[in-house]
């Protein structure tokens, strides 16, 4: 008996992941490319699509980006993980400093 992939997610990927789809869809419908277009755009069959846009977590992140560049919509991936909006990350790089090198950053450069 094949188990869920679903089974083994932490809270809210479900929930992400059919979000996500329903924003491409949403790319789709207002492009008025059917699902059929889009699969053959993306080589995909039209399935992948709607589990696409359906949230299946199982959906190959290789077709989720090469979907976004065909919506001309893949600007969204890069700021996905962009560095400079990870306020937790930055926060613990700047503990790895010695703090006098800490506290220089905290100064203001206002002068």
């Amino acid at each position: 008996m094949k188990k869920s992939s679903s089974l083994f997610m932490i809270d809210g990927v479900a929930e992400l992941l059919q979000h996500v789809g329903e924003n491409i869809k949403i790319a789709r419908t207002r492009r008025r490319i059917t699902i059929q277009e889009l699969a053959n755009r993306v080589h995909v069959d039209e399935r992948t699509i709607s589990r696409m846009e359906k949230g299946d977590p199982s959906i190959n992140f290789k077709n989720l980006v090469t979907v976004l560049i065909v919506l001309n919509i893949a600007d969204s991936v890069v700021e996905l993980v962009h560095p400079d909006h990870d306020e937790v990350g930055k926060a613990l790089d700047i503990q790895k400093y010695p703090k006098r090198v800490r506290s220089l950053d905290k100064l203001s450069d206002d002068f």
